[in-house]
């Protein structure tokens, strides 16, 4: 029984693979419609089944290059925020040496009346408005001398130590000094508020003066030489009670940017 159930299946084994192979028109038409069949119904399955994988590959390769962009975007700002640096670093040399050219050009048009100092600090210890600088009564400084830029006065040495002076600047409220507008005959004392603007007191109301006139030293207060630059003056109030108007100045210097100084010595 067993051996007759094997003949059967290998002959209908041959049979099938006979049909399958042999090129007998209604067998090849019916095979060729199982594949067309088969390839309909799997086809769109597998279309679905693999759309995800691509749709994954196609995140995954977008996040990778995104990575990757974002590296050359932090490498390259690393890189302009150093050349940024430099570039500052490369104008505050300009500047510094701007500045040094100025003082040089300054010194060599009143030579052997003019010491160079640098600004090294501020004396916060008291109550008044001075910087230190870096020279002292080993070059020839005593108190009293007045101390400029080549833009105008900064103030005058108060203390002298052997290697370091202060200078009380024209800020201070003890600060006074005897100017005049330069090509007019109004005169007055600038004065010190604490603040960054200075007053000039004594002005008459009917005195030639308006907002933009130069104000520079008289030569009289005995402290500062006739002739050095102070400040412009900004505004100039008659409505006030009294014979003298208030006349507010800005000093040429910026007492917070300063780097560089000149001592006049007597």
């Amino acid at each position: 029984m067993k051996g007759t159930l094997v003949v059967i299946t290998a002959v209908v084994i041959l049979a099938v693979s006979f049909l399958l192979f042999t090129d007998i028109s209604p067998v090849a038409k019916t095979y060729s419609k199982g594949k067309l069949y088969v390839a309909n119904v799997v086809g769109p399955t597998l279309k679905a089944i693999s759309t995800p994988f691509r749709f994954t590959h196609g995140i995954f390769g977008d996040y990778v290059n995104l990575i990757d962009v974002k590296r050359k975007n932090v490498e390259l700002q690393k890189k302009l925020e150093a050349l940024r640096l430099q570039n500052q670093k490369l104008s505050e040399l300009e500047k510094e040496n701007e500045r040094l050219r100025r003082l040089l050009r300054f010194m060599d048009e009143r030579p052997g009346t003019l010491t160079a100092a640098r600004v090294i600090g501020e004396d916060v210890t008291n109550w008044f408005k001075c910087v230190i600088i870096d020279k002292g009564r080993g070059n020839g400084i005593t108190e009293k001398m007045p101390v400029i830029t080549p833009e105008g006065v900064v103030g005058q040495a108060v203390e002298v130590n052997r290697w370091h002076t202060k200078v009380m600047i024209l800020t201070d409220t003890n600060s006074a000094i005897d100017v005049y507008v330069s090509g007019k005959q109004a005169r007055g004392i600038l004065v010190g508020t604490g603040r960054t603007t200075l007053k000039m007191k004594y002005v008459l109301k009917n005195d030639d003066l308006e907002a933009g006139d130069r104000l520079v030293t008289s030569g009289k207060d005995g402290v500062y030489p006739r002739g050095l630059p102070v400040g412009v003056a900004i505004s100039m109030n008659k409505n006030v009670v009294g014979l003298f108007a208030e006349v507010e100045v800005m000093p040429f210097n910026n007492f917070r940017k300063l780097d560089e100084v000149l001592v006049v010595r007597k």
